[in-house]
Parts: structure tokens; sequence; C-alpha cells
């Protein structure tokens, strides 16, 4: 499944967050940022594997994002 980009609903996400989990557990997945967007309107990015060099890129990254 091609997820650049991809805008889906409650059910199609957990059904996507599943399956990053698994390819997480099974080495699929080196490094992931993510932004979580709380219902009392807070957020909490997150950066989760990868090296110290790849997880200060993918917050870098992701923080450029938030503009």
């Amino acid at each position: 499944m091609n997820r650049t980009g991809a805008v889906l609903g409650k059910e199609a996400g957990l059904a996507t967050l599943r399956e990053l989990l698994h390819e997480a557990e099974h080495g699929a997945l080196n490094c992931m940022a993510l932004r979580v967007y709380r219902a009392d309107g807070g957020s909490d990015d997150l950066v989760l594997g990868g090296s110290a060099k790849e997880q200060a890129k993918a917050l870098g990254d992701l923080l450029a994002m938030k503009d």
C-alpha cells in the first residue's frame, strides 16, 4: 500500500497503524516520525527507531511541516 500523502478514515487509519507496527516488529521499518493530534487540541511529535542522526533528521522534517 502506498501511504504517501494518504488521508484515511478511522478504520483504515487503525489498520495502517497495525501494518506499520507489524513492519517495525519485523525489521522492515528503520525510523518513523508521527504527529499526533489530540481531541483537546494539543499535538505530539514522535520519532521512533533509527539512529540519533536519522531521528534528528526525521524530527526536523516533521517540525518543518508544522508551519
